[in-house]
């Protein structure tokens, strides 16, 4: 009976090696949640630079839109002006016919700028038709349109710094929970209770600052 009892006493006494169960299964926990948590974070912190790339690409393609509006008013503008200049040395020097053929090249705009320029009392008209009190001309619209782009381009260049900061920031909160799972793992090293309880502190506390970290920044 004595033996027996001795044999039943020192089984008991290696039932848990490593501790406590609640202390394994809190371990296990921990470190099944957070595997969870690293594996979303990363997903989304891919997603984030996903749309990061996109809004680097439409701040791209709308900077060079606004380039290409903007060359365009340019070269739109200076060709209506020399028409404009052409036709007044032609009705100058009574060239009437050549005038008339050069009044062909011009865009309705234009036109419409010369009709209102040449109804001006001959006191307040001003040295040109392409003036921003004129009207009928709608050339700033196209500078305004071109200008237009480039805040576009600008506000998208904002977005894909943005996304690509949350990603990053995702990215850190991820690798940081490698912490986690090292604390966790070394659990199985130690005998002590205390020195187990120490290291699941430890990942309590990574696994809990970047869920807080990653609710802020998701």
């Amino acid at each position: 009976m004595t033996g027996h009892g001795h044999g039943h006493g020192h089984a008991a006494g290696h039932g848990t090696p490593h501790g406590p169960r609640w202390l394994s299964l809190s371990i296990a926990v921990v470190l099944g949640v957070a595997a969870i948590f690293a594996g979303v974070t990363a997903w989304h912190a891919n997603v984030l630079s996903g749309h990061a790339v996109e809004y680097f690409t439409l701040s791209t393609q709308a900077v060079n839109d606004a380039n290409a509006s903007s060359q365009d008013a340019d070269r739109g503008i200076t060709s209506q002006r020399q028409l404009f200049i052409d036709y007044r040395a032609a009705l100058d020097s009574g060239g009437e016919s050549r005038a008339a053929a050069i009044r062909g090249m011009m865009n309705a705009s234009t036109l419409q700028a010369i009709a209102w320029w040449e109804a001006q009392p001959a006191g307040d008209r001003p040295l040109s038709p392409f003036v921003s009190a004129n009207p009928a001309w709608d050339a700033p619209g196209d500078v305004v349109s071109a200008q237009a782009a480039l805040d576009n381009a600008n506000e998208y260049l904002h977005l894909a710094e943005e996304y690509l900061a949350r990603s990053h920031t995702l990215e850190l909160f991820a690798a940081l929970l490698t912490i986690a799972f090292l604390a966790g793992g070394l659990t199985g090293v130690f005998e002590s209770i205390r020195a187990k309880m120490l290291l699941l502190s430890v990942s309590v506390v990574v696994l809990i600052g970047c869920l807080t970290g990653t609710v802020v920044f998701w």
